[in-house]
């Protein structure tokens, strides 16, 4: 694969965790009269079904090496641990590489099943190592169900996508 592909594959990645750190940044708290006492119950791993959408549609072409460096430059811009990111692509990559096949003959119903949960455990490594405080299991529960909604449009959106830019 071309170096042009993987970095249009990079920006995409790094757009959806963008999005990511945007919809945290709003916060719907401010404007409902007497919801400061509520925790924040939405986080999206928009960035997370990015990557796994495209490790998913080109398994042969994005290997885990790119996964490494794919996470360490997302680490590195967006302030995280080194090495939080580079773990989650790696072994999200391992896993999706091993069952690709598997999941080729898979539903959309059981897609969307998998890939909430692995943003839902994303979510929750990502609680319990920075901010155990905050760690809500209501949080886990309300955000499975966001990207899991959210992991059909990133697929078709995506799909479209690579389609168009990446022959």
């Amino acid at each position: 694969m071309k170096l042009s592909h993987h970095f249009i594959i990079f920006i995409t990645i790094f757009a959806g965790f963008w999005m990511d750190k945007l919809i945290w940044g709003f916060d719907v708290r401010e404007y409902i009269l007497f919801a400061d006492n509520i925790p924040y119950l939405i986080e999206t791993s928009i960035g997370l079904l990015i990557f796994c959408y495209w490790v998913y549609a080109m398994p042969e072409k994005l290997h885990s090496s790119a996964a490494l460096i794919q996470g360490l430059i997302i680490d590195l811009c967006f302030g995280n641990a080194i090495g939080f990111h580079m773990l989650f692509f790696v072994s999200i990559s391992y896993i999706i590489h091993v069952y690709v096949f598997r999941f080729r003959i898979f539903s959309y119903l059981q897609l969307i099943i998998f890939f909430g949960i692995a943003s839902v455990f994303y979510l929750a490594c990502k609680y319990l190592i920075f901010f155990p405080t905050n760690y809500s299991y209501l949080l886990l529960i309300f955000s499975f169900f966001v990207n899991a909604a959210a992991w059909l449009p990133i697929y078709f959106g995506m799909r479209s996508f690579r389609r168009k830019f990446i022959k």
